[in-house]
């Protein structure tokens, strides 16, 4: 099984009774996963998870201290001295998950989302982000605004289809994305592959252009529900392994140098990190 780095984890409070850290780094393992990138609710589980695993297991800082704050994070006013407190602890190597939702927020000229962008650039590490729209133009401006910001766009844009996401990586040059929840338990209204689960063919096109621009991610979460309380067991990591060998089943249809790129090699340049 080639080596893979999954960039879209999360070890969240209502996660802990389903595994514990030690059973989640196993999971990664029977993967062969040699770089894990997580983000957690609340943020300290994260460190959890490096600690059971190793630096191959890199933390980011997501401001969400409960479930509810996915929706109302852009407006607590602790989060920016938060984030700058953890990104100086040494601690965590970047932002996110952060949730931009289409009619919910933020605004694009909201203080605290401008405020972690350039958290990101002031400490050099990347923001991991959530779109939630059906239209790239919803983002264009921020990546125009920052070009110093390295941004990782969760879900392959989650609803855009390969032309929309395409036009977001041709016009953001830092820009990249994953391709977490794009499976056949998540986001089934916007596939990624035909029933066979062979790659679409713009989806194949698109990371032809791009290849050095891709990564792949688990996304460790279920039920699939737009509102889940925190106190509901999320039973994610018991599908890490279908997440994971759907992409393993498309990724080998691409050129041997271009899969590598996606399974492992572009994770390892974008978080500047080799992995175990």
């Amino acid at each position: 099984m080639p080596p893979l780095a999954d960039v879209h984890l999360h070890y969240n409070g209502n996660q802990e009774g389903v595994v514990d850290p030690e059973e989640a780094i196993a999971i990664l393992k029977q993967q062969n996963v040699k770089l894990a990138v997580v983000s957690s609710t609340p943020p300290e589980l994260a460190l959890a998870l490096r600690n059971a695993g190793g630096d191959w297991v890199i933390p980011l800082f997501r401001p969400y201290f409960s479930e509810q704050q996915r929706h109302r994070w852009f407006a607590d006013r602790t989060v920016l001295p938060l984030a700058r407190k953890a990104l100086a602890s040494g601690e965590y190597k970047g932002i996110g998950e952060l949730h931009l939702i289409a009619g919910l927020g933020p605004g694009r000229k909201n203080k605290i989302l401008h405020g972690l962008i350039q958290l990101g650039i002031e400490f050099d590490v990347p923001l991991l982000i959530h779109i939630e729209t059906s239209s790239e133009r919803y983002f264009i401006p921020l990546c125009q605004q920052y070009p110093k910001a390295r941004f990782l766009i969760a879900h392959a844009g989650g609803l855009l289809d390969a032309d929309q996401m395409g036009n977001l990586l041709t016009t953001c040059g830092n820009v990249w994305t994953e391709f977490s929840a794009r499976d056949h338990m998540r986001y089934v209204q916007s596939p990624i592959v035909d029933d066979n689960g062979n790659l679409l063919p713009g989806w194949r096109k698109l990371i032809e252009q791009h290849p050095q621009r891709f990564m792949i991610g688990s996304d460790p979460f279920w039920p699939v529900e737009k509102e889940m309380a925190m106190e509901e067991p999320d039973t994610g990591w018991l599908h890490v392994n279908d997440y994971l060998d759907f992409h393993r089943h498309w990724l080998k249809e691409l050129p041997d140098q271009t899969r590598r790129k996606l399974e492992i090699e572009n994770a390892q340049a974008f978080f500047r990190h080799q992995g175990q």
